[in-house]
């Protein structure tokens, strides 16, 4: 699902240089190399640069956010005469009509529980752990919370899923929003498959050892 997307996202503005086929067989060797690491701790550059991405593109769309208030809010100041609401529309507290895709993507948001181990065996300070956890989540919590709502009073009863489709498609904010994820992706990858591979590797050792006795 990562691949796709990556190449879903980059396929738009590199079309006529690239397919998506072209993309996403471009995108497994690295990856390949890339999950080969067997600690953690190996994996935290490449973690930091995903970070560093996520958290430039998440600027941007704020930015953006904030320049599309201003917009439909001042358009509204100036024709509130006329009766038009400046194209934000109704805000609803709840639309039932999104309950089970509010409930998938949260589901899936869930994807990370499986790396928590992992980064506790890595972590110097493991006694520390539990609590810096608890930080990082409060922390992430209240940042989305905000993020969403402030895509929500930006665009109104317009705002799509994911929000980065409400910029407009050939602003370069856009494109470096898009790009940025993409890189956030990639690199987040081998840190998700990282307890996947402990896993089966595992499996395979012991079948190995069983059959040699």
């Amino acid at each position: 699902a990562y691949i796709i997307f990556i190449a879903a996202n980059l396929h738009q503005p590199h079309s006529f240089l690239w397919s998506r086929g072209v993309i996403c067989t471009g995108c497994v060797p690295g990856l390949v190399l890339l999950c080969q690491f067997r600690d953690m701790k190996h994996l935290s550059p490449f973690s930091l640069l995903a970070n560093c991405a996520n958290v430039s593109a998440l600027t941007i769309v704020l930015w953006q956010d904030w320049l599309s208030y201003e917009l439909v809010h001042d358009d509204d100041n100036n024709t509130n005469d006329s009766g038009d609401d400046g194209g934000v529309g109704t805000i609803h507290a709840v639309q039932w009509k999104g309950f089970l895709h509010v409930m998938g993507i949260t589901l899936y948001s869930m994807e990370g529980v499986g790396l928590i181990l992992s980064l506790q065996s890595s972590a110097k300070d493991q006694p520390t752990f539990p609590y810096l956890l608890q930080v990082v989540l409060a922390g992430i919590t209240l940042f989305m919370a905000f993020f969403g709502t402030a895509g929500y009073l930006a665009f109104g009863d317009a705002t799509l899923a994911p929000v980065t489709l409400n910029l407009p498609p050939h602003n370069v904010a856009a494109r470096w929003v898009k790009s940025a994820l993409c890189v956030g992706l990639y690199l987040t990858y081998p840190v998700m498959m990282f307890p996947i591979w402990n896993i089966s590797d595992a499996y395979v050792l012991k079948q190995q050892q069983q059959q040699q006795q």
